[in-house]
């Protein structure tokens, strides 16, 4: 049995997690003095949780940098729940079983409303599943920003054997519903995760609605499991702190290529980029 503790949800909700906990028949909810693991946003947190013994579970967006990742304790998980959705998921197992052929082109549209500027902590989750997908961190990373308020960047990704990936992360939707896309092409065949696969048209008088049905707390529960899997086999969990620091690292490395206008080019040690 896992015992799991929400000290702090960050950008979901107790709820969402506990609904998730619900539907685990290994997993339940308890106080924070007795977990086995911790939710937790910052990485102090992370470090109190690990070193009472227990395992950290660092929320996305929490982090304000590569170098704060790279501080999380060893066997921290990073709560990247892009992975866990079922519908990257079967993305990311099409693309490991060999049927697309090498991965060629990955395209992401993350729009959301707000309005607010597209800070690293934004791009850090997309750029991780750009590493995942490819296995291995882009050779060339060139980016733009628009909007007044910066609220629109999009990413370049050069990655080796030519592939690449095209990502871009917008605050400027009326408010209401998200949208989000992917869509990887390899050599052989493509797959696709789209939210229009999940929309219904609803007639209920007047003008019909398209209504998302969505995929809910599927990837909160798929990503227990993996934590569940971990501690039951006393293994780190994955994705963990390395992971946090290459998508960092590759965020970081667009924000540069943004100021300084022109593409930047992973270094001789493969860990970071300088201008090209």
């Amino acid at each position: 049995m896992l015992k799991i503790a929400v000290l702090d949800s960050g950008g979901l909700s107790a709820d969402q997690w506990r609904a998730a906990i619900d539907r685990l028949a290994g997993v339940t909810m308890v106080d924070v003095e007795a977990a086995d693991a911790v939710v937790v946003a910052d990485v102090e947190a992370a470090k109190d949780v690990s070193v009472a013994g227990r395992v950290a579970v660092v929320v996305p967006g929490s982090l304000g940098g590569s170098a704060e990742a790279a501080s999380l304790p060893e066997g921290t998980m990073l709560a990247a729940t892009g992975r866990f959705a079922a519908s990257i998921q079967e993305v990311q197992a099409v693309n490991q079983s060999g049927q697309l052929g090498e991965p060629g082109l990955l395209r992401i549209h993350r729009w959301v409303p707000g309005g607010g500027r597209v800070r690293v902590a934004c791009l850090a989750d997309q750029l991780d599943l750009a590493t995942w997908l490819f296995g291995g961190m882009p050779t060339e990373v060139y980016a733009v920003r628009r909007g007044d308020n910066g609220e629109y960047v999009h990413v370049h990704l050069g990655f080796a054997d030519d592939g690449m990936a095209l990502i871009d992360v917008a605050t400027t939707l009326p408010d209401g519903e998200d949208y989000y896309a992917l869509s990887l092409i390899g050599r052989n065949g493509s797959v696709y995760a789209d939210d229009h696969h999940n929309m219904h048209l609803v007639y209920s008088g007047g003008a019909p609605q398209g209504v998302r049905g969505g995929e809910g707390v599927v990837g909160l529960v798929n990503l227990l499991g993996e934590l569940a899997g971990s501690v039951s086999e006393g293994r780190a969990p994955v994705p963990g702190p390395a992971d946090a620091v290459r998508a960092l690292v590759v965020a970081e490395a667009a924000e540069r290529s943004i100021e300084a206008g022109a593409p930047l080019e992973i270094n001789e040690s493969g860990d970071g980029y300088e201008l090209g």
